[in-house]
């Protein structure tokens, strides 16, 4: 049996703009393009717990998580690395953000900007759900995640 893995996605959102992360030349997979925060489950790991940690690791920030925006399959380089996603719509709490060598660059822009930004296509769905979502649900709205149970 293949092994398939699940990556996370953050939609972070600080007063009204998305941040978004231009990969480094060094990635391996779609270099310099402009993601959300993006990274890959760890064993015995939430998926709630996997996109914090993600956030941290990324940028430094400290976000809370408000509810899950899409979820998919795709394979990411090629049929050798199949890949789950959850991805996630998160309120900035505090911090600035840090660079780390995966990202060269990051910014905040509005939401209807990134809807439309090329570089963004693979996040489109989400960032349209988030768009359509933020039409209905109260300012303080928040998911609430079943924990996770260890034995």
């Amino acid at each position: 049996m293949k092994q398939v893995y699940v990556g996370m996605a953050a939609v972070i959102e600080k007063d009204g703009k998305i941040l978004i992360m231009k990969r480094s030349k060094e990635r391996d997979f779609q270099p310099e393009t402009w993601e959300v925060v993006t990274g890959r489950l760890e064993a015995e790991e939430s998926p709630v717990d996997g996109v914090l940690r993600e956030v941290v690791e990324e940028t430094g920030l400290k976000v809370e998580v408000i509810l899950p925006l899409d979820t998919g399959f795709f394979y990411r380089g090629g049929k050798e690395f199949p890949m789950v996603f959850i991805s996630y719509y998160c309120k900035y709490l505090e911090g600035e953000v840090k660079l780390t060598w995966e990202h060269s660059e990051s910014k905040w822009i509005n939401l209807d900007e990134a809807v439309n930004l090329p570089d963004l296509k693979h996040f489109h769905a989400m960032l349209n759900n988030l768009k359509k979502l933020k039409e209905y649900l109260p300012e303080n709205f928040k998911f609430s995640f079943t924990p996770v149970v260890r034995s």
